[in-house]
Parts: C-alpha cells; structure tokens; sequence
C-alpha cells in the first residue's frame, strides 16, 4: 500500500474518533479548501451541498496543523444570515449529516458540480439536481459509487430535516453535472443549462474513464410539482457550454430573462475527454425568455447580444451575482474570480444591462475559481469557498469558506451586515453607463443596437402602451377634479357638474366593463398555458417513486 494512502487513511481514521457526523471529519471545523460544492440561500439561511473538499487535522483560525486530507463535504452547511457577524469572531456555521430517505432508505447523494435552488417562497424545501462523483479518494468514509441517473433531483426539508427523491427522467433523460444554474423562486421555476456526462454522472457510465460529453438542452425545473422538460439550445451560437454562468433577472418581459455568460463549449457529438472545448467570448451574451417555455416551442426563445466596454478574457468556474440599480434603469452583473487556459484570476467586472456594456471594477492578487456567490442583506455579495491555486493542499486563507463583498462601496471585508443599506450603483459603473447611484443610467442601449426589436421591446416596450396608460390616468385625474367641483359649487353649477360626471361615469363603466372582460380574456388563456405547460404529460412528467429507487 503506498505510504501517502497510508497516511491519508490513518488521518481520516483519528479524525473520525473524535468527531460525530457520518464520515467522522467535520467539514467545518476540519476545513482547509471546498471547490465545486453548490450553494443556495434560503429564508436568510446559506446551505452549501457537496463539493471537493481537503481537510486538515486542526485549523485554528488560519492556522492549518496536520497532514491534510482529500475527501468530500458529505454533510449540508448552514449559515445564519438573520443576524450580522465576522467571519474571523463570531459566525454563525455548522454542518448536519445527510439522512436516509425515510420513504425509501437511499442516501442523498455526494457530488460536485451540481445545481442547489431555493425552491419558491411558500416551499420549506431546497433541491439540489445533478452532480458527478469525484473519484479523487475512494477510501474517504462516506465516499459513494454513481447511482442510477434516475433520481437526479433530491429536496431537502428545511423544517424537518428530511430527504427525498423524484425521477425526472421523462423530462430530462440524463443527471447531467457542470452545467450552469439559476432560478426564478418567484415563479418556482429551477434551470439548468447544458452540462455534460462522464463516468461520475451515473452508475451506466462507471466505465467510461474517457468520457466526457456535452449536453444539448435547458432542464425547466418546476419545483412545486417536481416535474421538468428539456428545451432545446440548439439555436444558440456556443452550445453545448460547461462551467460558464447564468442569473435570472425578474422584471424585464413577461415573466423575466436569464442571462448565460462565458464557460468552454465543444461539439455534442465530441465525447472525448481530452478535449474540453474552446472558450466562450464575454462579448457574446446570451438571453432566454422564461415566458417563452410556457408557449408550446420545444425550442423557447433565445436572444444573443453583443457587449462592449472591458470585455473579461475567456474562462470558467467563476460566479456571478445580479443586482438592480434602485429605479431599474440599470441592471448588474457581477462576475468575480475564474480559471482561463493558463491564469486563474481575482477580478471584478460588472455587466450593465440594457446597456450591455462591461466595466472591469477591481483586480487583485489573490485569485479565486470553483467557488459560489450570492446576493444576500441588499448589497453584499457573499462568496462561499472556491481554491487559489491548483495545488488543492493549499488551505484556504478565508478559513471559513466565506467572505463578504459590499457591491456599492467595492470593497471587501470580513463583516456580514444583516441591515445593509439599499444597493447603490458605483461609481466605476455610473461614470460609463451615466446616472447616479440610485440609477438614472443614460446609456440605454447597446453600442451598436438591439440584435432584434423583440429584444428591444424587452427593456422598451412599444409607445402606444405610454400612451394608453397616460391616457388612463389622465381619465382617472379628471374624474377626481368633477367630484371635488360638485362638492364645492353652486347648485347650478352643480346640477350641470352631475349631469356630466353621470355621463362621464357612463363611459367609464362602459370601458370598465371590455377592459374586464379583456383582462379576463388574457388571464384565461395565460392560466390555460401555464397550466397546460405544467401538467403536458408529453413534455413533463414525474413518475410515483417505485422499488427501484434503490439501484
């Protein structure tokens, strides 16, 4: 048996004597590094699922003692965020052990590199989807072989601390891992992009040590019924992409966009895994219309974008965070750290929509990649893990896996606000799209244009609409000035002032009365749609967990 095996399984055994979760290491209190774990923050709580991790026998704050270790994160974290801390004094973290699925006896899986949601506001749970196994130690207590990719979508009770498991496959055929995820929790709506498989995604595959094949496809998650679909990215220019990003920004369309930036694509048909594939170019923005999946096209909608300004090199497992200027005039894209072909980087840049226009806000010297990041108290991106360098042994200078950046100040600090002030735009990023900080932004569109008047009217709706409202309110000022008028006139004046606001009534109930009927008109076809899209056994559909869900 090779000496450093030895040592490594002697280390793991004396840790596990004094601890008491499932693999006998704490991944908080034995923690040195965690790369591509996934993260999601619920209910002003952190959870962080899986991931790499290297443990060290003792790490007393940044003092890493002891051999170290190459194992996983087997537990769940949570961090508090209700109240403010320090990450260096006096943070709220602990980790709890999976457990079985009290219906069906199966573990929750250990992966990396998979997708963890929220979940909609009314929902206790969380879900985390995909992942590969990490081979990288077999021998940590608590490592597990790939499982059937049938029961790629697992929740997690927040209240009850329970586990379960839903088959997919109809919707979405393999578990895929690497891909990039968002949400859109006000619509209970999970996605995940592309992806590829390997010898880790499912126990089919175990064999394949040279596999790795890329994934056509945008999953839909709909986490109300734990159903999804695949919808096709054919259309767009670099599919199928891995380890890129992608946000979901409410407010803009129908029911919102999401956003995909960077990463590496290669040919679906190209499943070798010496070949990564080639970098995706940050001026090249991709833009998916949620409204679009409840439409009946297999394909949805996809607008691809040109950007300007400091355009970011190509690269991978970096984060991103999107934070809306007070008066929504302009949108932001946070980007922080990431891997390129030969530079791993500590840099901030900011994507400004619907300018999409890039502002590159900070370098440092300190790198980062294989990390999470969220929007959380306002203002503050909080960044959760990721390694410095690629020699994995080298202990996290962040001890707690975390660290806190104010978004509106650029500035980077130890200390989580809870009561942060509003987000207010910086400076780096109003000196070149105009405004202030609470907004006000001048440039309004790209610098060379809108790719499509669809993707225009997305951020500038039609000027008949202007004028329809300003019509509408116009009609409502007017008939508040009669009533005042008939309250204070004389009786002639008011007889003539009743007569007219008796016929002005008329009309008004009269277009009352269509707008209603038009209204409900729309919400009919939009409830059939939706409903429609969610319950379509053709596209979506969750089967009754059966005996299988051992395999």
């Amino acid at each position: 048996m090779p000496v450093l095996l030895i040592v490594i399984l002697l280390l793991a055994v004396s840790l596990a004597r004094g601890a008491s979760n499932a693999t006998g290491i704490d991944p908080v209190d034995n923690y040195c590094s965690r790369v591509y774990h996934q993260s999601t923050v619920k209910n002003r709580t952190l959870y962080i699922d899986g991931g790499l991790e290297v443990f060290v026998e003792k790490n007393n704050n940044g003092t890493a003692e002891g051999a170290r270790v190459f194992g996983y994160n087997t537990g769940l974290i949570e961090v508090d965020l209700t109240s403010s801390w320090d990450w260096k004094r006096n943070i709220s973290i602990r980790a709890t052990s999976k457990r079985p699925n009290p219906r069906t006896g199966a573990d929750p899986p250990v992966v990396v590199r998979g997708a963890l949601y929220a979940g909609g506001p009314s929902d206790s749970s969380i879900y985390q989807y995909g992942g590969t196994v990490s081979y990288t130690n077999t021998s940590f207590p608590g490592f597990q072989n790939p499982t059937s990719s049938e029961y790629a979508l697992w929740s997690y009770n927040t209240s009850n601390g329970s586990w379960d498991q839903f088959d997919v496959t109809l919707g979405a055929e393999y578990r895929p891992a690497g891909g990039a995820y968002g949400e859109a929790p006000d619509q209970e709506l999970a996605f995940y992009l592309n992806g590829y498989i390997n010898n880790g995604t499912s126990n089919d595959l175990e064999d394949s040590d040279d596999l790795l094949r890329y994934l056509d496809g945008l999953i839909v998650i709909d986490t109300h019924t734990q159903m999804a679909t695949n919808i096709s990215t054919s259309s767009l220019a670099n599919f199928p992409r891995v380890r890129g990003g992608m946000v979901y920004i409410p407010g803009i369309g129908p029911k919102g966009i999401l956003v995909a930036v960077g990463g590496v694509t290669k040919s679906a048909s190209d499943g070798s895994a010496s070949n990564e594939g080639t970098y995706v170019p940050f001026d090249e923005i991709d833009i998916f219309d949620i409204s679009s999946v409840f439409e009946g096209d297999d394909n949805g909608i996809w607008y691809a974008q040109k950007a300007s300004g400091d355009i970011p090199a190509g690269r991978t497992d970096f984060c991103l965070v999107a934070v809306s200027a007070k008066d929504n005039s302009s949108h932001n894209i946070y980007i922080y750290g990431g891997k390129g072909a030969n530079e791993l980087y500590d840099e901030i840049y900011v994507l400004s929509i619907p300018s999409f226009t890039w502002t590159k806000i900070s370098e440092g010297k300190s790198p980062r990649y294989g990390h999470t990041c969220h929007l959380v108290a306002n203002r503050q991106m909080l960044t959760v893990g990721g390694a410095s360098s690629d020699d994995l042994s080298t202990c996290d200078w962040e001890y707690r896996g975390v660290a806190i950046y104010d978004m509106s100040t650029s500035t980077w600090g130890s200390v989580y606000d809870a009561f942060a002030a509003d987000y207010a735009v910086p400076a780096k990023v109003y000196q070149v799209i105009g405004g202030g900080p609470n907004g006000n932004a001048m440039k309004k569109t790209p610098s060379d244009g809108f790719s499509t008047p669809e993707l225009a009217s997305f951020f500038y709706p039609p000027a008949n609409n202007d004028s329809a409202n300003a019509q509408q309110s116009a009609s409502n000022k007017l008939s508040k000035g009669a009533i005042a008028g008939i309250a204070v006139g004389s009786v002639a004046g008011a007889a003539i002032l009743s007569a007219a606001l008796l016929y002005t009534r008329q009309r008004q109930h009269a277009a009352a009365e269509a707008q209603r009927a038009a209204e409900a008109e729309e919400a009919e076809k939009e409830i059939f749609t939706e409903t429609a899209w969610r319950n379509n056994g053709d596209r979506v559909e969750s089967l009754e967990l059966g005996s299988s869900a051992n395999r």
